[in-house]
């Protein structure tokens, strides 16, 4: 847990100029069939604090199990970006941004060829250490701080 706090609030210094944090939850769950419990922190970002319908990304922290690292994924979605060329072009501007960026696009209907819903989702991930150690904690808050940049970017295509 100490690993996961101590990103958390790395975070959120690192996202105070690039961003407006919505909301964070923990998440523990505890298996009943093995001993092990896994504990996530989900954090929810806009570009402004503005209510009108923007990008939202949902950052996902995640401890590895040797403890000394975290998984820091990232998910933006795009509302109204649902056309094919305009997901392509947003794609492409945001692979100048974050290249390792992936993709997806969400289209519901309810009837055959009839579309309800589209969406489009950008996704990346990454791994970091945690901050045990002066050298560690400087590294850590540099990818933390490239990221928010990236993430603040990304928000505002």
């Amino acid at each position: 847990m100490f690993v996961l706090q101590r990103m958390m609030e790395a975070l959120d210094q690192a996202l105070s100029g690039h961003g407006v944090i919505r909301d964070v939850i923990l998440r523990t769950e505890h298996s009943l069939l093995e001993d092990e419990e896994t504990r996530e922190i989900t954090v929810y970002v806009t570009a402004t604090a503005e209510e009108a319908e923007q990008p939202l990304a949902t950052v996902h922290l995640f401890p590895l199990p040797d403890g000394a690292a975290c998984e820091v994924e990232a998910e933006i979605a795009y509302p109204g970006a649902g056309e094919a060329e305009a997901a392509a072009r947003l794609w492409e501007r945001a692979r100048a941004i974050v290249p390792e960026v992936s993709l997806t696009e969400k289209r519901r209907c309810l009837k055959p060829g009839v579309p309800a819903e589209r969406g489009v989702t950008l996704d990346f991930h990454f791994v970091v250490e945690g901050p045990e150690t002066n050298e560690a904690n400087v590294r850590c808050r540099q990818a933390l701080d490239r990221f928010a940049a990236d993430l603040g970017r990304l928000l505002r295509l």
